[in-house]
């Protein structure tokens, strides 16, 4: 069991990000939750629950429609555990690159999505978040986002170790910093593709991600904690 999960944004990265950020910047939070990022001065979301509570927000479907901005109105874009709810991931991305200079996106790292107990409550059975539809890891300077399927539930990993390994915070999430223009690769399933779900390249591309999430959050967290 998890003694401790790692949802909220953390303290130390918050402040670390918050230092890239110049006075004076225009920066737009997409998918704002309870904690708004507090360098934002504009927000985006996909229902109008938020309008009254935060200065500037318009609404938008990331997944399909072209969000309500000018080509680079933002120096800054913050998006904080939204891409892997997508249905459409690279329609976000490709209007992320278009309205921002530069920006932040986080999601659970792949490590996470494949541990048990992560998700709300006690010893839950399955694996990462249910609701989310894709592992997500960067990897020098490109994200990668896997589809996640209901076979993850079936395959064997050593599961103490995937848990121990969360006990370390940042091991939780993907952390990915742009300019200009996001590099991702999205992996699509078939023979002539990236993979095929039965030849064993679905779970090499997981262990993949596994390996290549720690060693970049563990790389990353010692830039964050040098500043402190």
């Amino acid at each position: 069991m998890i003694q401790n999960k790692y949802h909220k944004p953390i303290k130390q990265n918050l402040e670390y990000i918050e230092k890239q950020i110049a006075d004076g910047a225009k920066v737009l939070e997409i998918g704002p939750g309870f904690e708004p990022f507090s360098k934002a001065t504009d927000f985006c979301g996909w229902t109008m629950e938020e309008k009254g509570r935060l200065p500037n927000y318009k609404t938008a479907d990331v997944s399909t429609e072209m969000l309500p901005y000018k080509n680079k109105e933002f120096d800054f874009v913050y998006c904080r555990h939204v891409i892997e709810d997508l249905w459409n991931p690279v329609n976000a991305l490709k209007e992320i690159s278009r309205i921002a200079k530069a920006g932040y996106i986080e999601t659970p790292s792949a490590l996470c999505e494949m541990t048990k107990d992560v998700d709300g409550g006690v010893n839950i059975p399955w694996r990462g978040y249910n609701h989310h539809r894709y592992i997500v890891w960067s990897d020098n300077g490109t994200l990668h986002i896997l589809p996640k399927f209901p076979i993850i539930e079936h395959i064997k990993f050593e599961e103490d170790k995937l848990q121990k390994l969360l006990e370390h915070p940042f091991l939780w999430c993907t952390f990915f910093y742009f300019e200009n223009e996001i590099n991702y690769k999205l992996y699509q399933m078939g023979r002539e593709q990236d993979f095929v779900m039965f030849d064993g390249s679905y779970i090499k591309l997981i262990e993949k991600g596994i390996s290549t999430s720690i060693r970049e959050a563990v790389t990353y967290s010692k830039k964050v904690y040098e500043m402190e």
